[in-house]
């Protein structure tokens, strides 16, 4: 059976493999890890669906998979699904006898029944597997078409192999492939069945590419070692000299072959990315794009790190790296939400001067508790009483049903930063919990997001988001929505600042706030309105516990 990648969580298509946990050949049990597989929410195990041996695993590090992609296929310890039951049990009931073995054909029940107890009286489950593999791979065999690669793969190696071995006589390639395969009258001693043998070899290589050494009865088939010049290339489409499949010692399926001579690229210049070495279309390719970001460098000026990420261009050095899952995301979510959600930005300050002297004068308490009170903590509480107060701000639109959604609980976003990109865990329940609570919640869930360890129910959920720049000594700033919200708001950096006050200026910390909503839904006044609200709050925090 093969492994397939299950679905995640709703709004993740699939991520980045981080590591391959098992090897083929591995048994492994129910519900073990297979592969460690980062998502633009965090880091998760995918396990294993049943128990079993691995026989083939399909992917490796650093591999971008979808949900629904194949990961490997799964030996399931000879137990059958129940489909292939219910055909056992009804082959038994058609034959009146039960087949000896799982590959044996109905066709003669008869034959097997008298021969098969005398030659396998006990037979154990791993020679059973092994005749059902041979047996799935002589079907194989038998179902190729054979006119559709074979034909072309001759055509295109007898093109190849004229120019290598008959110098000065490829002019008139039609006449011989036309005349060898019909009669082959009087084959040509070296080059004819050098190429043919070749081709006929590229499918036992394609089933077994380690089992057998790499035979070469004709030595004009070896192909030299030595990198290949570049300025020698042929042009994509025609075949080089040199490419004769690349000999058969080389594990690569007749189509990659052809893809390769297509290319102008010589199979001993490519490594395989599969088990044994095997060859991929992939492989080749990026081959091509490596030969050609080399070639785009001046002479001489081309350098590269050992990873063959760095490039010195004739403007200066380069440097190429892979965009992470998370970060491919980010660049999603936030294009959909700039360009389908009509934003409109409330800017706002707030004085909070009393604020701070509060916070100043219970941090300490809270701090012998375990817990550090931070000023996200107070906005999430000055924002979940304006939230009550205008519950269009802790709703979804909803226009594909044409309906409003609006939402009983406030579960609030928390934005975070991480060394991989901006990550959003969420305080579920907010109107349920007290200050010390959520100050403990937020330190937990920030130290594991960071960490990457955050679990994926706690990033889900969210109705409302609050991102605070304010350590970052960032000034006022515009957020953008995260949808399916409607809002969100966005904290910059306190200043100190003269106030005009009861007829003085006096010295006041001012806090630049900022409030983004969707404005399909929720009009200019109201935004207002919700702004003032969070800003009366922020003023005087004490009020909003009193009823006030």
């Amino acid at each position: 059976m093969k492994v397939e990648l299950p679905f995640l969580a709703e709004g993740i298509e699939g991520g980045d493999v981080v590591q391959v946990l098992v090897h083929e050949g591995d048994q492994v049990t129910g519900g073990q890890s297979l592969i460690e597989l980062e998502t633009d929410k965090a880091t998760v195990p995918v396990p294993a669906p049943a128990a079993g041996k691995i026989t083939k695993v399909l992917i490796k590090n650093g591999d971008h998979i979808k949900v629904g992609q194949a990961l490997m296929e799964l030996d399931g310890d000879g137990a059958q699904p129940d489909q292939e039951k219910a055909s056992s049990k009804k082959t038994e009931q058609e034959t009146g006898a039960a087949p000896a073995h799982p590959s044996a054909t109905d066709k003669k029940p008869a034959t097997d029944k008298k021969s098969t107890p005398a030659k396998e009286p006990a037979p154990s489950p791993q020679p059973e597997r092994e005749i059902e593999a041979a047996h799935a791979d002589a079907v194989k065999e038998k179902e190729k078409p054979p006119a559709q690669e074979t034909d072309s793969s001759e055509k295109t190696e007898k093109e190849a192999s004229a120019p290598a071995q008959q110098k000065g006589t490829d002019k008139k390639p039609t006449t011989d492939k036309k005349s060898a395969p019909a009669k082959d009258p009087t084959p040509s001693p070296q080059p004819q069945p050098a190429v043919k043998a070749t081709d006929e070899n590229a499918g036992e290589e394609e089933e077994q590419p380690s089992s057998q050494p790499a035979a070469a009865p004709q030595p004009a088939a070896a192909q030299p070692t030595k990198p290949e010049p570049q300025a020698q290339e042929p042009p994509p489409g025609e075949p080089s000299a040199r490419d004769v499949s690349a000999g058969p010692g080389v594990a690569a399926p007749p189509s990659v072959r052809r893809l390769a001579r297509e290319l102008g690229v010589d199979l001993t210049q490519v490594k395989g990315s599969e088990a044994g070495g095997r060859i991929t279309a992939e492989d080749v390719k990026t081959y091509v794009r490596e030969r050609t970001r080399r070639s785009v460098a001046p002479a001489g000026k081309n350098a590269q790190d050992k990873d063959g990420n760095v490039f010195t261009t004739m403007y200066g050095t380069e440097r190429r790296e892979a965009i992470s899952s998370l970060r491919r995301k980010i660049a999603a979510t936030v294009t959909q939400a700039w360009t389908t959600i009509p934003h409109v930005h409330q800017f706002q300050e707030a004085d909070v001067t009393d604020l701070l002297a509060l916070h100043k004068r219970y941090a300490p308490q809270f701090k012998q508790k375990g817990a550090t009170l931070t000023l996200t903590t107070l906005f999430l509480k000055a924002v979940t009483h304006a939230l009550k107060l205008y519950p269009q701000f802790n709703a979804t639109l909803d226009l594909t049903n044409g309906e409003v959604i609006y939402k009983d609980y406030y579960n609030i976003g928390v934005a975070v930063e991480t060394p991989a990109g901006l990550i959003v865990p969420v305080v579920h329940r907010v109107d349920h919990k007290d200050l010390l609570q959520i100050s403990l919640e937020i330190a937990d869930l920030a130290e594991r997001t960071r960490s990457r360890e955050i679990k994926l129910e706690e990033l889900r959920g969210a109705t409302f988001t609050v991102s605070n720049m304010g350590g970052l000594n960032a000034g006022p700033f515009t957020p953008i929505i995260m949808p399916p919200q409607v809002a969100i708001l966005g904290v910059g950096k306190g200043r100190r600042v003269p106030v005009y006050r009861d007829g003085q200026v006096v010295p006041r910390v001012m806090l630049p706030l900022c409030v983004a909503y969707d404005h399909r839904l929720i009009d200019g006044a109201d935004g207002a309105r919700f702004t003032n609200e969070i800003v009366k709050v922020l003023e005087d925090f004490q009020a909003m516990f009193m009823g006030l």
